[in-house]
């Protein structure tokens, strides 16, 4: 018997998101409602995964001194980088 790739939940929404959702999925053919809980949880996802690299980056104090090492390497080419492109034309080298 093959395993199924999917898990199979029970949550329970507010009437009005429901409502919301079905009103989507009868508009849109080839919707269903499990296309835009997954949808949805993968915005989720997405939105927890940003806040984490912010937290990660935004505290210096937790990176160990290797990743404070790579981190500071990666500013410098950043730094680099923005200053060739932003340069003054006259000051361009020829």
């Amino acid at each position: 018997m093959r395993e199924r790739t999917r898990a199979k939940v029970s949550v329970t929404v507010q009437r009005s998101l429901l409502r919301a959702v079905d009103a989507y999925v009868e508009r849109h053919q080839g919707a269903d409602r499990s296309k835009v809980f997954d949808e949805a949880l993968l915005d989720w996802y997405a939105k927890r995964q940003e806040e984490e690299l912010f937290e990660f980056y935004s505290t210096p104090e937790k990176l160990t001194p290797e990743q404070a090492a790579e981190y500071a390497a990666w500013a410098a080419i950043r730094g680099a980088a923005a200053e060739r492109v932003f340069r003054r034309p006259d000051s361009r080298d020829a």
